[in-house]
């Protein structure tokens, strides 16, 4: 008879939990949805689309050809239905072929109304891996901890404002972010259940992680480490059968079966980088006579040229050439909410307490290490384009929250969700700006960071909808990006600025503004992208206090 009463709380319990669930993906569904139609177009947007749309064409061959596929496979389809239109091979702008040039094209012949309802299909495509990451989170950390601190994680997730901001972009994050997390949860259900089938899943995941972003491919070695571990015998030669076969296999589906020997010409040009390590320039010496994705490997190599190569970054008011290994520690204290600042702060003091008293087991480090592993690594690393590079990261960091949660009162986890909401939501929807309230906000963003930190080209909208406001009748414009300014403003309205970026050199190394209305964008201001002679380019508006702001990544000045 106890039984009998138990059994339909339980239902009852698990209903309310999978109601919840389904309304919080819902609801974040919708609230993407909404940035998705809101946010203007973002500097790489275009170059994407263009490389999606051309794969589905069986037509992908230009560069850089780092966009990988898995976007171009869920993307690609809608990106082609909708009213982008690519102009012929035979047209100049195919020249250099390479993807910028014919993106910026392709924008810059379209109306507003076709950017708007273009982008926005685009952008439907990718929606998938955002809403997939926040159910797999939910599910992972719902075999880890109690059911409420599962659904509290996975709105954290969802709340968390660079991630929200980013996953209406038709860009790559979201998908490195569910491939990082869903290879270490095939990871830790195979160390508690090591049989082939789980391991197969390791396989799959971690193929599906760098076909989602290619630099996931350091995780490739993966699947082997666990099978060497793990298995003995006849398991281990199958384990180490499946973990060979199945990155090629899916690798070679993936990119269209375009497979040939890697030319000679190239593996001499990256065995001669000073960068590569003689190991790997051995290895794919080693390999040359080996069909590969061709396709793969371009990406590859226009990763590797990129490590050797400067990434300026500019933190703290300093340009830094080859980036800085305090950035992402920087831009984790200025663009986290401070709710979350403090709970993954308490969370990894409390892991750490707890590895001190050796309550952990081997299992509970495959979600305690992602986090630091990732973080270190990208801080490491020369290319620090922003924030949102590291957002592979933020599943992990949720998970120590929820191990120090369990240990709170039960409205606990309602309480973060809460004060995460109340500090994410005065900011929306420039949530690609977001700075947290202690860092000042938006306005004083370039006292830290710049790039898609703060502007990624996307406020067009918002310029024009101040101008109207203001009743400006003209006004000089500095724009960093790739959406089309004249499709929100006429050419008698916009004097353009033209950056001193791309081959553009101005007769002065630093401008001499007349009087008039400037817009300028962020990432200009800074200069650090610029030659070494333009880098104080825009120096006459620094010490100035903006007018006003469009959606925090274009300033507005006023030259008496």
């Amino acid at each position: 008879m106890l039984f009998a009463l138990k059994l339909p709380r339980r239902r009852a319990r698990t209903m309310a939990e999978v109601l919840l669930l389904a309304m919080l993906v819902a609801g974040y569904l919708g609230v993407i949805l909404d940035l998705a139609a809101k946010t203007g177009v973002t500097v790489d947007e275009p170059s994407h689309i263009v490389s999606s749309i051309l794969y589905w064409e069986g037509n992908d061959s230009l560069y850089p050809g780092d966009l990988p596929p898995l976007i171009k496979i869920t993307g690609g389809a809608l990106a082609a239905s909708a009213d982008f239109r690519i102009v012929e091979e035979s047209h100049p702008v195919w020249s250099k072929r390479h993807e910028w040039p014919v993106g910026l094209d392709m924008i810059r012949r379209m109306t507003e109304r076709q950017i708007r309802e273009s982008m926005f299909r685009a952008r439907l495509g990718v929606v998938i891996f955002p809403l997939a990451t926040v159910v797999l989170l939910w599910w992972w950390a719902r075999q880890l901890f109690p059911p409420a601190i599962a659904l509290a994680l996975a709105a954290c997730f969802a709340l968390e404002p660079t991630a929200l901001g980013h996953a209406a972009l038709f860009k790559n994050d979201h998908a490195a972010t569910f491939g990082y997390l869903v290879s270490w949860y095939c990871a830790w259900r195979f160390w508690r259940q090591p049989t082939l089938i789980h391991l197969l899943w390791v396989a799959v995941a971690t193929t599906l992680a760098w076909l989602g972003k290619l630099s996931m491919l350091f995780l490739s070695p993966l699947p082997l480490l666990l099978a060497v571990l793990r298995l003995r015998g006849r398991s281990l030669l199958g384990g180490l059968l499946l973990v060979a076969l199945i990155p090629y296999a899916l690798s070679a589906v993936a990119f269209g079966f375009q497979l040939q020997a890697i030319p000679e010409n190239e593996l001499q040009a990256l065995a001669e980088r000073r960068f590569l390590p003689g190991l790997f320039a051995n290895l794919f010496m080693a390999l040359d006579w080996f069909p590969i994705p061709i396709r793969l490997w371009h990406g590859i190599s226009g990763i590797l040229f990129n490590l050797g190569q400067e990434s300026a970054v500019y933190l703290l008011g300093q340009r830094h050439p080859w980036g800085h290994w305090s950035y992402f520690l920087v831009a984790t204290l200025v663009k986290s909410p401070e709710p979350l600042l403090l709970a993954v702060g308490l969370g990894s003091i409390w892991i750490i307490r707890e590895a001190w008293q050796r309550k952990l087991t081997f299992s509970d480090l495959l979600w305690i290490m992602p986090a630091p592993w990732y973080f270190v690594l990208a801080s490491s690393s020369n290319l620090q384009l922003g924030f949102r590079l590291i957002l592979p990261c933020l599943p992990f960091a949720l998970f120590m929250v929820g191990r120090w949660l369990a240990r709170l009162p039960a409205w606990s986890p309602a309480m973060l969700v809460l004060s995460m909401f109340c500090a994410v939501a005065p900011q929306y929807p420039h949530l690609l700006s977001y700075f947290n309230v202690a860092s000042g906000g938006p306005k004083n963003a370039l006292r830290y960071l710049s790039d898609s930190n703060v502007d990624w080209g996307q406020d067009l909208r918002e310029l024009r909808r101040w101008v109207q406001q203001a009743q400006v009748p003209q006004f000089f414009l500095s724009y960093f990006g790739s959406d089309n300014v004249y499709a929100y403003f006429r050419e008698d309205q916009v004097k353009w600025i033209e950056p001193p970026y791309g081959g553009f050199r101005p007769q002065t190394a630093k401008l001499e503004p007349g009087p008039g209305i400037y817009a300028i964008s962020a990432t200009l201001l800074t200069g650090q992208f610029a030659d070494p002679a333009y880098r104080d380019y825009y120096a006459a508006f620094r010490q100035k206090q903006p007018i006003g702001y469009a959606g925090h990544s274009l300033y507005i000045y006023q030259i008496p």
